[in-house]
């Protein structure tokens, strides 16, 4: 798809324009929009530091006859050519790769930074394509977006105001003091045209793109040019970064020819200061190489408050501070070390830097929101105030700084510093220019005061005047020097006049001075005597010049021990020296030592003096090193007047040496002396030019303040005006829509105005306006309308009572209160009618819905509860605090789980997570029934409860006791078990008696009879095992209950059946019975029953023998003949023989016999009794 006019890759504008506002600048800016085209090839985006001040209404009027028409801010739309743009208020706005983004303010207006955080964002994202405007009134609002947008490579426009115009703003934290350029509305209008034009060709290609090569053949001739102007030299400036800043001045000034550009900045001097303004772009940030600020916080620091009381002063001095950061960076690690100490002194961080804009950001003290990557947690919220997309310095943390102007190369220093701190300065600087201002720092410290560099400088060329606290540390310790090394500023050539010659006067006295002093010195060191300076262990601290003569160090390993490095010929001496100087603690001297040089001998004179430490403790010693005549050789053949006469004129030019020399040092110490003095009046006057032009600048600042104050107040102003005309037409409609009758009182009780819904309550027309309201007749009943209006007047407070109208029955609320005026004059009172009659029926409707909920609830037996989420109680019903003992208050929260079984609590908790999910609880547990002191089950189910948007209200559940019925269903399950497990014994008993009734069967007639007489038999049994719930069976009632079954009670003289009451148990009745009715059927069809003389004895006993065990005996007399004559009773006696002699003492452990003899059978059961009663096992 092909892109529209002004529109780059990505379907966002070429080029976005930020018009960015305040209250007070409504009408510049809708002047600024008039001249601006409506389809343009730029996106326009108007950024109000707070739109509840804009004028809808008139603002869109004057957008219509403008031509423009607001598009609506879509998330994540582009910022598209040819639209305007205006945020809802409340949002903060940013913009990132062309598309918005929008987010809720969170401050309250006026602490949003609303304008910063968009021109930000918008600096990060479009760079070169961004042009921002900030029209006045802002106050600090824009301060740091614009520096963003400069330094992105943006265009930054401001309004001109009358501020602007008399230049105020070079120091002011205005954001205009930032702006490329400060315009009127119709060159603003003008100057946006242009450079959007210029973008869109650059995209288009309709314009020539300016390239590094060109701009790096006028390098040179911009630094002199610069330096002509300025008075700074950039010839040794970063070239990447020098020639973006030039293409950045290009574009604004619109020219693409590197020469035509030459040209401007020769012959406009504040295209050169823009030019410089742009190059000093400081690189910061908070605590920048962490590692360096926590070894000066853990370090060094305590050392600069150590033996300071409350009335001393730390003074910190931040060498180009940027835009703040590193000083309010060590403004954060002093206070944090105060907060430690019992005795505070007097604290004072004095930042300085070249660009006064940077300053203007620094006392804003405002700072983008990625500061909070720079920081802990715990800082950031110490030492910040959020507000919008930025952050905000703390009052206490700004008080502690002095921002101002000064420059390191021109200006003179500070003095008495405890820290300075010049951090990625040095780079910039070449060496020359380096080696003049370390002495400058040393002279500005305090004697062991501190410096503190950046990563990427060193003072290792100036050991002799700082020495590393450590390891590859940046910070650096002052030495004390033998001689002061004073410095000498200004370092750089001065400025010329603007006219381009340079000024010709009488060179300063002062300067003079220095130079010659300078001179002196170098000539002193020269000509001095050779001296080193070492401590107490004899290492060396400090060479002099010419030290070479006296110096052989030993062999083996290298070391600066005075002893090992002296020359071999006078180590003796220089030790016993030293021992002597430590000894005595004062100076010692030893003349006429002999070293050889080259085939000769020097006299040399050697003096030891010790050097005492603060507090009188031994600090080391000085050890110089005094020529004396060089000596001819011993195998020379010098006469003896020959050298007598080398003698007396070598001595003769020694006493002349020395005597220049003492004039020499009288007139340096003279000269110094004088130096010192003025340099402390130098000193004294510069800091009282510098507390002078602090204050000017603080009452400038205020001043600044103030008036923009008072014209953000005159812009406001006017928005009250049609504010309060709004206001007015909204109270009159107000009134006359409102439902709620209301009636205006004077102090006199005369109606002042009244609601149209007064009328239905007082018999009132518009004529009625200034009658008492006693004279009006009411259709209410309120009789004390006059007196309850009389004492609110007096009392002034609010008086309310339930009035009645007695031919509609409804009721009203009636609120008599005070009118209070604007200037809080009590000017009548204010009458109000609120019917509730509908609300009192809902009230009453609602007490009797609760009368029956509660008796309800009371009245069912389970236990009642209500929750929130998690299962926290927050109600119980009675029925559970008399079950449980807990109290509604105990049961509260998780509280009702101490009720439950502790086995059981887990569970109920697992529940209640799973419920959060479902939207429904059902569970079982255990809960302590209070008055027994034991568990009882209980089944709990609860549901949720929500509104008509489905959002959870709370649970509501119960609680019924299922303990009887877990044991009904235990039971229940037992009793199936049985069930299940006689059904199979039972099939089984009858597979066995169908197998062994088919195999002693002749026939299927046979085979039926047997079968199902056995088959009764079987049923018999378990007839009697079914009512075994309610009667035990005995043995005696199982016989009988056999023998009547088979028709024998009709013989019962034939039958006898004795013995004791013996229990069968249901598990051995079955197989006992089947054996017994084998045994009768036997009886009845081919024995003793049989017979007609026949009889039948059975008879059981219980013995003790072996246990107890049950004897029983079946005795058949009078038997015709054997039974075993007749095939079928074979047969039947056959299974019968089997069931017992193995059935029985398989099932039920006994021992049988079988005895058949003629006319006689006899049978005998032996088996085991349950040794805790009669009962057959």
């Amino acid at each position: 798809m092909a892109k529209k006019p002004g529109q780059d890759d990505h379907g966002s504008a070429a080029a976005i324009v930020a018009l960015c506002a305040s209250g007070a600048s409504t009408r510049s800016l809708e002047a600024l929009l008039r001249l601006l085209p409506a389809n343009g090839e730029a996106a326009v985006i108007i950024v109000l530091q707070h739109r509840e001040a804009l004028d809808e209404r008139h603002f869109g009027l004057a957008l219509r006859e403008a031509g423009h028409a607001l598009t609506p801010i879509t998330e994540g739309e582009p910022a598209e050519p040819g639209h305007l743009y205006l945020p809802d208020a409340n949002i903060i706005l940013s913009i990132e790769a062309g598309r918005f983004r929008q987010e809720t303010a969170q401050q309250s207006v006026g602490e949003r930074g609303t304008i910063d955080s968009f021109l930000i964002s918008l600096a990060k994202n479009e760079n070169t394509r961004s042009l921002a405007v900030i029209l006045s009134g802002t106050a600090s609002d824009g301060t740091l977006g614009l520096k963003a947008i400069k330094e992105a490579g943006g265009l930054a426009l401001a309004e001109a105001t009358a501020e602007s115009r008399s230049g105020e703003l070079a120091t002011s934290h205005d954001p205009a003091a930032l702006a490329d350029a400060i315009l009127t509305v119709e060159e603003l209008a003008e100057r946006i045209e242009a450079y959007v034009a210029g973008i869109t060709g650059r995209e288009t290609g309709r314009s020539a793109r300016i390239t590094e090569n060109d701009i790096s053949a006028v390098l040179a001739p911009i630094s002199a040019t610069l330096r002509n102007r300025t008075g700074h030299d950039f010839h040794g400036y970063k070239p990447g970064t020098f020639i973006r800043r030039i293409q950045r001045r290009m574009h604004v000034v619109q020219t693409e020819d590197v020469q035509a550009y030459l040209e401007i900045l020769r012959s406009r001097s504040e295209e050169a200061q823009q030019l410089f303004n742009d190059l000093l772009i400081g690189v910061t940030s908070f605590f920048r190489d962490p590692e360096e600020f926590t070894r000066l916080e853990r370090e060094v620091l305590p050392t600069l408050f150590s033996g300071k009381g409350r009335g001393d002063q730390v003074r910190i001095w931040v060498i180009g501070c940027s835009t703040g950061e590193e000083a309010y960076s060590l403004g954060i690690l002093l206070r944090e070390h105060m907060a430690t100490l019992d005795v505070v002194p007097q604290i004072q961080i004095f930042a300085t830097d070249l660009d006064g804009r940077a300053l203007a950001a620094a006392r804003a003290a405002r700072y983008p929101e990625g500061i909070a990557g720079d920081l802990s947690p715990e800082r950031l919220a110490r030492w910040f105030v959020r507000e919008g997309n930025t952050y905000c310095v703390v009052k206490e943390l700004r008080e502690m700084c002095i921002f101002s102007q000064h420059s390191i190369i021109k200006d003179a220093p500070f003095s008495r510093i405890d820290l300075v701190s010049c951090r990625n300065l040095l780079i910039y600087l070449d060496t020359d220019l380096q080696d003049q201002v370390m002495p400058l720092l040393h002279f500005a410290l305090k004697p062991n005061g501190i410096l503190f560099l950046g990563n990427s400088e060193n003072a290792s060329r100036h050991t002799k005047l700082f020495a590393s606290i450590g390891g590859r540390s940046r910070i650096f310790r002052r030495l004390e020097t033998s001689q002061r090394v004073l410095p000498n500023f200004p370092l750089t050539t001065a400025i010329p006049n603007p006219s381009g010659t340079p000024s010709v006067g009488a060179t300063s006295p002062l300067i003079m001075a220095t130079g010659l002093t300078r001179r002196a010195e170098r000539f002193a060191e020269r000509f001095a005597p050779a001296y080193v300076i070492i401590d107490e262990d004899y290492n060396v601290l400090h060479f002099s010049g010419r030290t070479g003569r006296f110096i052989d160090p030993a062999g083996g390993a290298a070391s600066l021990n005075l002893l090992q490095l002296a020359h071999p010929d006078m180590r003796t001496s220089v030790r016993s020296a030293l021992a002597k100087a430590a000894e005595g603690g004062s100076t010692v001297q030893v003349d006429g030592l002999r070293v050889g040089q080259n085939g000769h001998s020097l006299a040399v004179d050697l003096v030891v003096e010790p050097i005492q430490a603060a507090g009188g403790q031994p600090g080391g010693f000085f050890v110089l090193f005094r020529d004396g005549a060089r000596l001819p050789s011993e195998s020379g053949l010098v006469g003896p007047s020959d050298r007598h006469e080398r003698t007396q004129r070598l001595e003769a030019e020694l006493r002349s040496t020395r005597d220049k020399l003492q004039a020499t040092n009288e007139e340096l110490e003279t000269t110094n002396e004088e130096l010192k003095a003025s340099n402390e009046e130098y000193q004294a006057l510069n800091e009282e030019l510098q507390a002078a032009n602090e204050e000017l600048q603080t009452s400038k600042e205020e001043l600044q303040s103030i008036n923009e104050e008072l014209t953000t107040v005159n812009g406001e102003l006017g928005h009250r005006v049609h504010e309060l005309a709004r206001a007015n037409s909204d109270l009159k409609n107000l009134i006359e829509s409102t439902q709620i009758a209301t009636v205006f009182l004077d102090n006199d009780l005369k109606v002042v105005s009244f609601t149209p819904a007064a009328a239905e309550i007082f018999h009132l027309i518009g004529s009625d306006e200034g009658r008492p309201i006693g004279h009006i007749k009411a259709r209410v009943s309120y009789d004390e309308l006059a007196e309850d209006a009389r004492r609110v007047l007096r009392t002034l407070a609010p008086a309310e009572r339930e009035v009645e109208n007695a031919e509609t029955g409804a009721r009203y609320m009636v609120r008599v209160l005070p009118y209070r005026s604007v200037d809080n004059y009590i000017a009548g009172v204010v009458v109000t009618f609120v019917d509730v009659t509908a609300r009192l029926q809902a009230e009453a409707a609602l007490r009797a819905s609760e009368v029956r909920q509660r008796a309800l609830i009371e009245g069912v037996p389970q236990l009642v509860w209500r929750a929130v989420d998690g299962g926290h109680w927050t109600w119980a019903s009675p029925q559970w605090i008399a079950y449980t003992g807990l109290s509604e208050e105990e049961s509260r929260g998780t509280g009702w789980l101490k009720a439950l079984h502790p086995d059981d609590r887990e569970t109920a908790v697992a529940f209640w997570q799973d419920a959060q999910s479902t939207g429904r609880l059902e569970m079982e547990g255990r809960i302590c029934h209070a008055p027994e002191g034991r568990y009882r089950w209980f089944q709990t189910r609860a549901t949720a409860l929500r509104d008509d948007q489905g959002r959870l209200l709370e649970w509501l559940g119960t609680s019924t006791d299922i303990d009887d019925l877990r044991k009904l269903q235990e039971r229940q399950q037992v009793m199936v078990a049985e069930l299940q497990h006689r059904t199979r014994n039972l099939i089984a008993v009858v597979r066995s008696i169908a197998r062994q009734t088919m195999d002693a069967s002749d026939g299927l007639e046979e085979f039926r009879t047997a079968f199902n007489e056995r088959l009764a038999a079987l049923s018999r049994v378990q007839g009697l095992l079914s009512r075994s719930g309610q009667e035990r069976i005995t043995l005696g009632g199982l016989v009988r209950s056999e023998l009547d079954a088979l028709g024998a009670g009709g013989m019962a003289e034939r039958i006898q059946v004795d013995g004791p009451e013996v229990t069968l148990r249901n598990s051995t009745v079955q197989t006992l019975a089947l054996a017994i009715h084998e045994l009768a059927t036997n009886a009845r069809k081919y024995g003793a029953l049989a017979a007609a003389h026949g009889q039948l004895f059975v008879t059981w006993t219980v013995e003790e023998d072996e246990g107890r065990r049950l004897i029983l005996e079946w005795v058949e007399e009078g038997i015709e003949r054997p039974r075993e004559e007749h095939g079928s009773a074979k047969k039947s006696g056959g299974y019968g023989r089997e069931l017992i002699e193995r059935a029985l003492p398989y099932a039920l452990g006994a021992r049988t016999s079988f005895e058949l003899e003629d006319a006689r059978l006899r049978c005998v059961l032996d088996l085991p009794l349950d040794k805790r009663g009669a009962e057959a096992r």
